[in-house]
């Protein structure tokens, strides 16, 4: 059985702009109210291990142990559209026994005109999913996408 979290945001900035504050792992605690720091060495790339400290609404952090497996630059499909996604896999000590398993993905589509569709979305498994703080990640995860949306709005439009 799986479980997921998952919401969408318009960010009104080109896919670039988005893309670029997404993959800045060292500056999310600048901006950023759910991941509020990533340990990581070096740039974001694939296999990059790093380690997440999440700031559940109630005020309770932890730390998770991810890595990056796919990160995929914005591009123009044949369709006209612009893409980009980043994802990456829990990999803690419950994640070896099949305890639980989690797998992150974000994305992102702009046809541009200088919007841009973030969407995200856990799913969950493991003999433990159950577990989970669902409701916390879902909410978690709608305050980082409207403070991602703010964070690259402003960049975008300095003056507001």
């Amino acid at each position: 059985m799986q479980f997921v979290a998952a919401t969408r945001q318009l960010i009104r900035a080109p896919i670039e702009v988005v893309w670029s504050v997404m993959i800045d792992l060292r500056a999310y605690r600048e901006w950023n109210p759910f991941i509020v720091d990533i340990a990581a060495a070096g740039d974001a790339r694939v296999g990059q291990s790093m380690a997440l400290t999440v700031r559940f609404k109630n005020g309770r952090t932890v730390t998770s142990p991810e890595e990056i497996s796919m990160l995929d630059a914005p591009a123009k499909g044949a369709d006209g559209v612009a893409r980009a996604k980043l994802e990456y896999v829990f990999r803690g000590p419950l994640d070896r026994f099949n305890l639980v398993r989690g797998k992150r993905a974000q994305t992102l589509e702009s046809d541009g005109d200088e919007r841009t569709i973030y969407r995200t979305e856990e799913r969950f498994g493991g003999l433990l999913a159950l577990a989970v703080p669902l409701a916390e990640v879902q909410d978690g995860f709608e305050r980082h996408a409207t403070a991602l949306a703010e964070r690259a709005e402003s960049l975008h439009h300095p003056a507001r």
